[in-house]
């Protein structure tokens, strides 16, 4: 089988399905962005091609007039990338892991027609709205009508794509996000001294820091230290600086986090906490505390709530509610048989979430979407004249 995972922002850690999906004789092709601070050089999976040649976004002022010039310029360089590739070779299966709301309602009815598709559906709705809300529902309801199988990693956001935008469920498909461990053997989490508090990630306006702040201020009596880690809005970047200037116990670390740094962040912290007031997904940053068996105090919203209860991962408060937050910090930082039972859920999860095994529920579903898109077809690649065992995506830029 041959597989296209179109796939911007991809973390090398991220490629470890990959271990599940490919098997003997399959090749998988994976077209993301450069990361220079981080960047993929090559893939460890036999079969696995890598290629960070996807235009990336240049980092300016968020609404400037020079933004949305870029982020237009971007979008349309990805489309093209991506059909260069998808001409240079007939794979079985396209899996989009990102949707883009402005290009992709029409791209992915072309692509469809073609081969195969899956589209991951991380966000049902946008953290951020650009378009007046009726005008953004309706690009939705295209683009999902156009992306093939669906994947979701919680059944919160199958219910809100049935839901809301008609989607069929035979074509919502639950596959969870992986819990990818560090080498070696589940750890033993102990509290540090003094503990910490860990908020990790982009910083949007949904993202609860204000409220976050507002708590840490009303736990003064408390020696736990509060990390800032990620990048975003500039004003957010100020806020959580401004504050860290106000008070010791905080500290912020603005910028790009590499894998290894993001390991040694979540190796050193008491608690995560996702403090988020509003969210139409899952979360990435969840997966990464259970990656490491660290507790989390999340609002409940999207799919946070849910998860957290579900899995027995933490505490849930309600979103944009500084004191059930503050006191809720407080009781995950001195309550260490809680913690215990936390730990032991995410080592739980961890087997039943490992990248391989995530990595062949994919397996399975593209295997269907194979059988399913072109009746008669059988499956079988059918190479462009003159393409026939070339190297996927050789003649992308």
């Amino acid at each position: 089988m041959d597989i296209y995972w179109y796939w911007p922002y991809c973390r090398g850690e991220e490629l470890a399905p990959a271990a599940g999906v490919i098997g003997a004789g399959d090749r998988l092709f994976v077209h993301t962005t450069p990361r220079h601070a981080d960047p993929i050089t090559s893939s460890p999976f036999p079969g696995c091609t890598v290629d960070a040649s996807l235009p990336a976004v240049t980092p300016v002022r968020e609404g400037s007039v020079r933004w949305t010039a870029e982020r237009a310029s971007t979008y349309i360089g990805r489309v093209r990338a991506r059909r260069r590739v998808l001409a240079s070779f007939t794979p079985d299966v396209c899996h989009v892991m990102y949707l883009n709301r402005f290009t992709d309602p029409w791209d992915l009815a072309r692509i469809r027609r073609r081969v195969a598709l899956v589209s991951s559906v991380h966000d049902v709705m946008p953290h951020t709205t650009r378009l007046p809300e009726p005008l953004e529902r309706n690009l939705l309801r295209r683009l999902y009508r156009n992306a093939g199988h669906l994947v979701v990693h919680h059944d919160y956001v199958q219910r809100r794509l049935v839901g809301e935008f008609g989607v069929d469920p035979s074509r919502v498909h639950l596959v969870h996000l992986p819990v990818i461990r560090p080498n070696g053997p589940p750890e033993t989490r102990s509290v540090s001294r003094p503990p910490t508090v860990l908020f990790f990630g982009t910083f949007r306006e949904n993202k609860g820091i204000p409220v976050l702040l507002d708590a840490i201020d009303r736990l003064r009596r408390t020696e736990a230290r509060f990390v800032f880690a990620g990048r975003g809005k500039r004003e957010l970047e100020q806020q959580v600086s401004d504050a860290a200037g106000r008070d010791p116990r905080i500290s912020v670390e603005i910028g790009y986090v590499t894998a290894l740094r993001k390991q040694q962040l979540f190796g050193g912290a008491s608690v995560v906490v996702l403090p988020y007031t509003g969210f139409a997904s899952q979360s990435a940053v969840l997966h990464d505390a259970y990656a490491r068996g660290v507790p989390v105090v999340v609002s409940d919203t999207g799919a946070l709530g849910e998860s957290v209860r579900e899995d027995g991962t933490g505490w849930v408060v309600p979103p944009g509610d500084p004191e059930a937050l503050a006191a809720t910090l407080h009781e995950a930082l001195v309550d260490e048989q809680s913690r215990e039972r936390t730990t032991a859920a995410t080592n739980v999860l961890a087997q039943e979430r490992s990248p391989v095994l995530v990595g062949r529920r994919l397996r399975a579903l593209y295997e269907q979407a194979r059988a399913d898109a072109i009746p008669g077809r059988g499956g079988a690649v059918v190479p462009r004249s003159g393409q026939a065992g070339g190297e996927p995506g050789a003649s992308s830029p």
